[in-house]
């Protein structure tokens, strides 16, 4: 028996709509890209694969490439080492904002070298790496703080690049009255010396090797609840500043739009099979 052609595209569609949960969630962080691979101004979703800030040094092991989502984990795919970082800086917190009013766009607060409060940028939760030594933040365990104040909540600055502000929670702020303890965990790091991975959504990374390889860091969101949603944003630098990563969940709407479509494909299918038949 043959099928309609056509019929393949609807039950393509719905498969597709049924992985529909992994995302890959990475927008352009707004800072004029240094591209250093075969793109121009850098490749990936959103130019931010092999790429770093203005300025800033390049290479693979530097280059923070992409955030994927599925359901309530979040992956870091990343040429810089997650976990040692890279000499002489380390990896900085993820900060999160669930509300949809985070004022991470370059120049919220472009001084460097020093320390700034949430009133410039509305954070409301931060990923806290808890085992700092060096440039390395150890087995990759972390605390997880929620975030209920502004002014009176700091944050450390990047010490080179101001347009990627801010790079961790000032240490000693897990005592303010704002600032509360919501979960821990560990984030798990694998490693892949391919030069293109493939990220669970489709899209893809470049540019690693045995020497240079990728770094794919695991997190659970299960904290935020109900809160992960439309527009929840995260954010990422080192120390430096070298590259910021941003990323942000999509509407809802383009999935079920997407599943919608497939639905009518298969109706439409099944009506005309039964005329043919």
């Amino acid at each position: 028996m043959q099928y309609p052609k056509f019929c393949c595209t609807a039950v393509c569609a719905l498969a597709l709509a049924g992985s529909a949960n992994a995302k890959n969630i990475t927008i352009n962080d707004l800072q004029s890209p240094n591209s250093y691979g075969f793109g121009a101004p850098g490749i990936g979703q959103a130019g931010e694969d092999q790429e770093t800030e203005p300025g800033t040094a390049s290479g693979q092991h530097w280059d923070l490439e992409a955030f994927t989502l599925n359901g309530s984990n979040l992956k870091v795919y990343s040429g810089y080492n997650l976990l040692q970082g890279e000499k002489p800086y380390g990896l900085g917190d993820v900060f999160i904002d669930v509300n949809g009013d985070a004022n991470w766009q370059p120049g919220a607060d472009n001084n460097i070298s020093g320390t700034t409060d949430n009133s410039k940028f509305l954070y409301d939760y931060v990923i806290h790496w808890n085992d700092r030594s060096g440039t390395s933040i150890g087995a990759g365990t972390y605390d997880v703080y929620k975030i209920t104040g502004d002014s009176d909540v700091r944050f450390q600055e990047t010490v080179y690049k101001s347009g990627s502000n801010p790079w961790t929670l000032l240490a000693g702020q897990s005592n303010s009255d704002h600032v509360s303890k919501v979960a821990s965990g560990s984030m798990s790091v694998a490693v892949d010396a391919s030069d293109v991975i493939t990220l669970e959504d489709g899209t893809q990374v470049t540019g690693g090797s045995s020497v240079r390889p990728h770094f794919i860091g695991d997190l659970d969101l299960s904290f935020l609840g109900s809160a992960l949603g439309s527009q929840t944003l995260f954010h990422l630098t080192m120390e430096c500043g070298n590259d910021s990563m941003v990323g942000r969940v999509p509407d809802a709407g383009s999935a079920l739009a997407l599943m919608t479509a497939a639905m009518s494909g298969l109706a439409f299918v099944g009506r005309r099979t039964r005329r043919q038949s």
